[in-house]
């Protein structure tokens, strides 16, 4: 049974797990990329560990992204090196901040109460997840990442790397939120 301050009447019988659930990856999610953001703040060499990584990256020699790479990245390294530290910690950031708000909306009022701004924020939150699972992605593919395989050779390492693992976890997220700024822009704040 739930707590009384989670119990709801706004919300399908399944609403406030799900969403709630979906909060604390979205939480964890945000929390990894504010790290991670935060790990390329402190790091004074990180541009030229960047500019490094993207110029020798087998993916970036010879994988679907080599041109873009090799035309708009590796001229503009240091730019895109702030660009990549600040834009991954603040969509962490985000994540983390709207991951609070959707939890906040499971409980009762006044703390619960619906506001205005939701949808926004909603709409806010799915692009920051957008944005997340994109630089995995990318990261992925410029170390030069293939499909996850069976090899004994590797029976003590992850199957999938964490790059690729977290592209499917921040899609997820960003259907949700955009489902759930719908929800709110479309049929009224209740539903959501």
């Amino acid at each position: 049974m739930l707590p009384r301050a989670l119990a709801t009447a706004r919300l399908p019988r399944s609403g406030n797990a799900a969403l709630a659930s979906g909060a604390v990856i979205q939480a964890l999610l945000g929390a990894e990329f504010v790290l991670a953001g935060l790990r390329k703040a402190i790091d004074p060499d990180f541009v030229t560990q960047f500019r490094a990584f993207v110029s020798s990256g087998p993916g970036a020699r010879g994988g679907p992204l080599a041109g873009v790479m090799q035309t708009l990245v590796v001229p503009h390294a240091d730019l895109i090196a702030e660009l990549t530290r600040w834009t991954e910690f603040g969509a962490g950031l985000v994540l983390l901040v709207t991951a609070l708000e959707v939890l906040r909306r499971r409980l009762s009022n006044p703390i619960g109460a619906e506001h205005a701004y939701e949808p926004l924020v909603a709409l806010i939150s799915a692009a920051a997840a957008f944005i997340v699972g994109g630089m995995s992605a990318a990261i992925y593919l410029i170390e030069g990442g293939r499909l996850p395989t069976v090899s004994a050779g590797f029976a003590f390492g992850s199957p999938i790397a964490i790059e690729l693992f977290l592209v499917p976890l921040a899609l997820a997220i960003a259907w949700l939120e955009f489902a759930r700024f719908l929800a709110l822009h479309q049929g009224g704040q209740r539903s959501a």
